[in-house]
């Protein structure tokens, strides 16, 4: 599809699409199918978490993992969504802003057996969607804000797809690798791919001895450093019970 030329009165268009961004090797974010979005919230410094009122349709939830096609729309429009599902590359997940104050949906059960069809990754709104059996039955991964019957709105300007786009304090670019499961929704920077993944590895190790240690010994993992940090403040005592250090 060619640019239409903008009319005189106007100084910028009423739909921004871009086509040209980089996507990242699928092997390169293989292994985050199977990392917690919480381990990748820790090595990320609690940085780009979606709000946590978007979550699953699906209990338990369904895992998303794919790269971020990205959608600001105006509440409830629907043009972009279905230009996304017919143009996007198979595991992409579509994500949706602009529709957290919005009393319809975004997105229905058309919408999801569309982009199954497509082998499409999943997709990620603040807004709301319906038809939730038809969703289900059609197994592509949703986390949205709520469900309603409401219809969605259909060619309500303004509009981008694939640039950058916030949904809370998440920045999400396009190309990035969103990340999804029963705790929430997390964007892993393109170009951090690699470091996010070997922090996680060294994390989980982590975790995995404290695990370990606490079956083994019934020892409270970080007691030393909790009591340190206690001892360095003010504190006082109300109770029967001695201090144990």
């Amino acid at each position: 599809m060619k640019s239409k030329e903008l009319p005189k009165h106007r100084a910028v268009p009423e739909y921004r699409i871009n086509w040209d961004f980089d996507r990242p090797d699928p092997d390169s974010y293989a292994k985050l199918w199977h990392y917690p979005v919480a381990t990748i919230s820790d090595v990320l410094g609690k940085r780009n978490i979606f709000p946590d009122y978007i979550k699953s349709v699906y209990a338990p939830a369904k895992r998303i993992v794919g790269p971020a096609w990205t959608i600001h729309n105006s509440p409830g429009d629907e043009l972009l969504v279905l230009k996304a599902i017919e143009v996007a590359e198979p595991g992409d997940v579509i994500v949706i802003t602009g529709s957290e104050r919005a009393r319809f949906c975004v997105w229905g059960g058309i919408m999801a057996l569309m982009a199954k069809t497509r082998d499409l990754g999943g997709m990620v709104t603040d807004g709301l969607v319906r038809d939730v059996k038809q969703i289900w039955k059609t197994g592509l991964p949703i986390h949205a804000r709520g469900v309603t019957p409401l219809a969605p709105c259909s060619n309500v300007p303004p509009g981008d797809m694939n640039y950058p786009i916030q949904i809370g304090e998440a920045e999400v670019y396009p190309g990035d690798v969103i990340v999804a499961d029963a705790d929430g929704v997390v964007a892993v920077p393109q170009n951090e791919i690699a470091d996010v993944c070997a922090a996680v590895e060294t994390q989980l190790e982590r975790e995995a001895g404290w695990r370990k240690e606490i079956s083994a010994t019934c020892k409270m993992i970080l007691s030393d450093h909790v009591n340190s940090l206690i001892e360095s403040r003010t504190c006082e005592f109300h109770d029967r019970y001695e201090h144990h250090k």
